[in-house]
């Protein structure tokens, strides 16, 4: 077993598992009543012969931002969200100065852990600290849509938005907030390309959750 898979083993899993998550490897993922999810996950850098680097960072993935990314997929093919993948929000687990791979570093450098010799020990528990006290009560908060949305509007957290507002807005809105509102708020929305088909796929929506036949 590599050390970065111990780690997760040893220091990581109970932290997650403890808090609810779903462990697939070194990916955990918190699935809300609603289908909203939270993907955390870690990846490798080979910048440095003698330590294992690492980031460790999360996705929020509302249940309709996934169905809309979904759009096209075949019958059925639904796959679930995978670490650093597509997602509304993401956020880094960032390490203290005694397990940073460049303390000293800018962002995004210094995001970045580092396993030296027998420091696994130090590491693991750092990052299970950060983890406990810091990342799975941020990742819970997100996880409310009411929350998400302040924070996307608002921004307070160290995270980062990865979708325009005014479409976080109404894909966290669509299944609930009056059609008049999500009308009002994709006349404001900037269509990428000719082919973006965002503002048709929510008023289908919206006519399938009226319960009545979907737009052509």
């Amino acid at each position: 077993m590599t050390p970065l898979n111990l780690l997760v083993r040893e220091y990581v899993a109970p932290v997650m598992k403890a808090a609810g998550f779903k462990r697939s490897g070194r990916t955990f993922r918190l699935i809300a009543g609603n289908g909203d999810q939270a993907v955390l996950g870690f990846a490798r850098h080979d910048v440095d012969p003698h330590a294992a680097v690492f980031d460790v960072s999360y996705g929020i993935v509302p249940a309709p931002y996934w169905q809309w990314i979904k759009r096209h997929s075949a019958d059925g093919d639904t796959r679930a969200p995978i670490a650093f993948g597509p997602s509304v929000l993401s956020g880094r687990v960032i390490p203290p100065p005694r397990a940073a791979h460049a303390p000293d570093a800018e962002m995004p450098f210094r995001a970045r852990w580092a396993l030296r010799g027998d420091n696994g020990p130090v590491c693991g528990e750092a990052l299970a600290t950060v983890l406990h006290d810091e990342t799975v009560p941020e990742i819970v908060h997100l996880l409310d849509r009411s929350n998400l949305l302040q924070e996307c509007r608002h921004p307070a957290l160290p995270v980062v938005r990865l979708v325009p507002l005014t479409r976080v807005e109404i894909l966290l809105r669509v299944d609930q907030a009056p059609v008049e509102e999500i009308e009002s708020l994709l006349g404001d929305v900037q269509l990428v390309s000719r082919g973006d088909d965002f503002i048709t796929w929510t008023r289908r929506r919206m006519s399938t959750r009226n319960g009545s036949a979907p737009e052509a």
